[in-house]
């Protein structure tokens, strides 16, 4: 079938091709006559030349043809789309339970909200929870009342990641090197460690805060009440004039930490090159 269809397509290419002989024989008076071989080349050469700007002229005509039927295909479907659009907008009906939105806006939400508020209220409430925090500091964790008596030491010496120079530029200690400060200053301080929320404790350092503090080298050595627990302002009220204004709160436990206090009440005091903590129990 190939075959006779490849025949046939090839009859139709002669048949033109000799019409088109025929046309440009009559057209052109150096074809009329006989033909000879130099005559039958430039035939051959015009009716080729002639087929190739046929083919051309027919593409570019196809081409044309093609892309305004595309064109006009998305003209025609544009409408259509438009045409339909209402006809597309069809009441189907009610399929089950249906509500109306009784949501109520967000900004008209805040605005009621904000009107039912007693802004001094909460500011009252605001500034007594503030003052609570102030009078009542987050506890030390980890420290425990003393069940027995413990007594330890502390090396203050520490390395230098970098040189210790006077303001004058003079270098005292170079970088790496060991430095204990109490070899060059003393600590005159006792330190008393409580739990201002034990009743027991708080007994305990007014006895001891009426026992004169000892002499380092003939320096007076004054006392330092630092909570581990409870209010700062509570402690101030029963202690005497002469201790109020020397009570403080070790945040963070930083001090208890650093010292490696694990129980209260203790006391801390220099001895030597190093510091002396006692941890005590009390007595039930």
């Amino acid at each position: 079938m190939m075959k006779n269809l490849y025949s046939g397509d090839s009859l139709i290419r002669r048949t033109d091709k000799s019409a088109r002989m025929h046309e440009i024989i009559g057209a052109n008076k150096e074809y009329q006559g006989v033909l000879t071989p130099a005559s039958m080349l430039n035939l051959d050469a015009a009716i080729a030349s002639n087929d190739i700007e046929s083919n051309a002229t027919t593409k570019t005509t196809m081409t044309d043809s093609r892309s305004f039927v595309i064109f006009a295909g998305w003209i025609i479907l544009s409408l259509q789309i438009l045409l339909s659009t209402n006809a597309s907008a069809t009441d189907l009906g009610t399929h089950g339970a249906s509500f109306k939105i009784t949501e109520e806006p967000f900004i008209q939400m805040m605005k009621n909200r904000m009107e039912k508020v007693d802004i001094e209220s909460e500011k009252d409430k605001i500034q007594k929870r503030a003052k609570y925090k102030v009078e009542n500091p987050t506890p030390v964790k980890g420290i425990q009342p003393a069940t027995k008596d413990r007594t330890f030491y502390f090396d203050p010496s520490y390395t230098l990641d970098k040189d210790a120079a006077l303001p004058c530029g003079k270098i005292l200690h170079k970088a790496g090197a060991t430095v204990n400060p109490l070899e060059h200053m003393d600590l005159n301080r006792r330190m008393f460690f409580v739990d201002g929320r034990n009743h027991d404790q708080i007994e305990w350092l007014k006895e001891r805060l009426k026992t004169p503090s000892p002499k380092v080298k003939n320096q007076i050595i004054e006392d330092r009440v630092i909570l581990i627990g409870g209010s700062v302002f509570k402690l101030k009220e029963e202690l005497s004039d002469t201790h109020a204004d020397k009570v403080y709160f070790d945040q963070s436990g930083e001090l208890t930490t650093k010292f490696g206090i694990k129980a209260s009440p203790a006391i801390v005091v220099q001895e030597g090159l190093a510091l002396k903590i006692e941890e005590v129990e009390i007595p039930r």
